[in-house]
């Protein structure tokens, strides 16, 4: 049984079918359509708002939100969870080198990296500061490692920190 997801990508497109039929992915659009070969990805970053799969020889890109006919977005979450995970279990068994994640994960780990180093050489300069007899100038430029700290600090909620490796199996 081939396990399909649709969406319609804009307003003035008909819609999109992506069907997964054993060992490939087929695009169609209209009579327009694309086949993709699972033995060729190389990776399929996943997100709550869609899927890249980068192929040897091109790229596809599957939205989960599509357009009604009142040009209203409607989630189609479900499907698109269905069809990716479908992808991600055929593509495990027939490419073995290819790489599975999810896409917001990658930056909450060298973020916290970052505000760490800030707050390690805002301490430094301040002691720096001091021992050179420039109290207020170390003052002065440790505030401002300290600003870009908590900016960091601050967008560090909004990264996805709980997001795993995707599970092909």
């Amino acid at each position: 049984m081939a396990i399909s997801h649709s969406a319609r990508l804009s307003p003035l497109q008909g819609e999109t079918v992506w069907t997964l039929d054993g060992d490939a992915i087929t695009e169609t659009r209209g009579r327009r359509a694309r086949r993709f070969e699972l033995a060729r990805l190389k990776s399929l970053q996943s997100a709550e708002g869609g899927a890249i799969l980068t192929f040897a020889r091109g790229r596809l890109t599957i939205p989960a939100m599509s357009y009604t006919r009142g040009l209203r977005p409607e989630n189609r979450a479900a499907s698109f969870a269905a069809f990716v995970g479908a992808v991600a279990a055929a593509a495990a068994v027939t490419t073995p080198g290819a790489r599975f994640r999810n896409a917001g994960t990658p930056l909450a780990e060298p973020l916290t990296w970052m505000i760490g180093l800030l707050g390690g050489g805002a301490l430094l300069l301040l002691l720096f500061a001091a021992t050179a007899g420039a109290w207020t100038l170390g003052v002065a430029l440790a505030a401002r490692l300290v600003f870009v700290m908590i900016l960091a600090a601050g967008a560090l909620p909004w990264l996805n920190r709980s997001g795993q490796n995707m599970d092909a199996n």
